[in-house]
């Protein structure tokens, strides 16, 4: 059985929020305002300590009353992670805390599990914006993520509106981009949350990944990627060369990462806007794709039997030399 809170929502979004409606950024990328929501509290008073439970709920771990709950509380079978705006669940502690910072109107419900001491910064995030916030035992909170033991959540959910996903005819909203990454065939889960996690740190304005044959932004890429998933626009393509190419027409610089090119990335001119095009692992990148890159470009280093870096730490190479040369250029 859960406690729920629901509150209007008439009041600014919190401190340091930068919203996303419809995918566009304001100032620098595309990103844009969101809505406002209302104020209130949610960790309330009249909470009984010292017993096994709160509220005469018997066996109902880790809850405590609050403050203007409604009726009864519904219990885990009533589906709290369903929407009828066919939402995506976003778990982990820091991408929900980045959910809430960069599009808080997206959010339909927080799901907590555990102790409420424990998720104090996110109650009062939900306080301020009114979303409606269950607090679950452990068991009821695993029930309606469908999580197992090896599953890590942190205890902490949230039902979101599905995110914005650019396609490959909406590339002209990177006419004023700076930096992108184009990800040809990158196959594994954990290489693109680390790819997404360090453009985000680096301030790179879009990742340009495959529809077929690659990974997806998941839930759990999204998780690995600690929050830098809402950080960054995501446009899944059919077609590398042709994004290569409507890429170059904007003015982009295309570099491809490869071990065989003739030039490093600091002997390379980074001062423009740049693509960086990685290609899958193992493999790295394919023919067709490398005859559509303005060139090949390589990290130093390297010796017989380990000539390569892994895709996401050749990327976040790269990104470190953007960031640098352009920094030292202005």
């Amino acid at each position: 059985m859960a406690k729920k809170t629901s509150k209007k929502r008439n009041a600014r979004p919190p401190k340091g929020g930068g919203e996303r409606d419809g995918g566009q950024r304001g100032g620098g990328g595309q990103r844009g305002a969101g809505g406002q929501r209302g104020a209130g509290g949610l960790r309330g008073s009249g909470s009984k300590r010292g017993g096994a439970a709160t509220g005469g709920a018997a066996g109902d771990r880790g809850q405590r009353n609050t403050r203007n709950h409604k009726s009864a509380p519904p219990k885990p079978s009533a589906n709290l992670t369903k929407s009828e705006s066919g939402a995506e669940i976003i778990y982990g502690k820091h991408s929900v805390k980045a959910v809430f910072l960069k599009r808080p109107d997206d959010i339909e419900k927080l799901i907590l599990a555990g102790k409420e001491e424990y998720h104090t910064e996110l109650i009062d995030l939900a306080a301020q914006l009114g979303v409606e916030t269950y607090l679950l035992a452990w068991p009821d909170f695993n029930a309606e993520g469908g999580f197992g033991d090896d599953d890590s959540h942190q205890g902490v959910m949230a039902v979101v509106k599905p995110r914005t996903i650019f396609l490959e005819s909406e590339l002209h909203q990177l006419a004023d981009a700076r930096c992108v990454l184009v990800l040809d065939q990158v196959s594994n889960p954990q290489n693109l949350a680390t790819i997404i996690r360090s453009a985000a740190f680096f301030h790179a304005d879009a990742v340009l990944y495959m529809k077929n044959r690659a990974a997806t932004p998941t839930a759990e890429v999204v998780r690995l990627a600690v929050g830098g998933a809402e950080m960054i626009d995501m446009y899944q393509i059919t077609n590398v060369a042709q994004s290569l190419e409507a890429l170059k027409e904007l003015g982009f610089s295309v570099l491809g990462m490869d071990e065989r090119g003739k030039r490093t990335l600091a002997q390379h001119d980074l001062g423009g806007q740049v693509a960086f095009v990685i290609g899958a692992e193992g493999e790295g990148l394919r023919n067709k794709t490398r005859q559509y890159c303005s060139d090949l470009v390589r990290i130093p280093g390297g010796l017989e039997g380990v000539e390569s870096l892994n895709a996401a730490v050749a990327t976040t190479i790269a990104l470190y030399e953007f960031a640098r040369l352009s920094k030292n250029s202005e």
